[in-house]
């Protein structure tokens, strides 16, 4: 299988729009962000920031066949601090477990490592989200904090961890 890494295209939106397919999966791949149901008006005004000069935020897919199968941002980028965030990472059902999320968040981090120059990488990610924050552990993220009730859907709160990764410890985690 190969899979490509690249920009993510208001022609992908309408995969996106399958994607959430309810209010659950929406809120928990783009937290408070969007209303349910995603419509090309919400991701048209959200991704006008990916396409500044110099955008707080860039949006990267992962092709696998000629179909996206996942897409991960980079956003918050500050670049006077050097920091941003690692957020809106989502890959197709059909896709999970193949690996894709571990590909496109390393593209990623190289990107914002090697490319921007940042120093420093976080993210968030609910409590109940095993698979993806042992995805990020093993890429060099570390725990850093617990975020009690950070998002409430229908009648439950849900908790939130907050991860970081530093230039410094990135560079350990790659190859020799």
């Amino acid at each position: 299988m190969s899979i490509l890494i690249s920009v993510l295209t208001k022609e992908d939106f309408p995969t996106l729009i399958e994607w959430a397919e309810d209010e659950k999966t929406l809120i928990q791949w783009w937290g408070p962000v969007m209303v349910f149901p995603l419509t090309i008006e919400q991701l048209n005004n959200y991704f006008s920031e990916s396409t500044k000069p110099n955008p707080s935020r860039y949006i990267f897919k992962a092709v696998t066949d000629g179909k996206i199968s996942g897409m991960c941002e980079l956003g918050a980028v500050d670049r006077k601090n050097e920091t941003g965030s690692l957020c809106r990472i989502f890959v197709d059902k059909k896709s999970r477990g193949s690996g894709i999320a571990n590909i496109m968040i390393s593209k990623l981090l190289d990107f914002a490592f090697t490319e921007l120059n940042l120093s420093r990488i976080e993210l968030n990610v609910y409590t109940f989200n095993t698979p993806a924050y042992k995805c990020y552990e093993k890429l060099g993220f570390q725990r850093e904090g617990l975020k009690r009730k950070v998002t409430k859907y229908n009648n439950e709160y849900w908790d939130g961890y907050v991860y970081g990764l530093l230039k410094e410890d990135w560079e350990t985690f790659l190859p020799a």
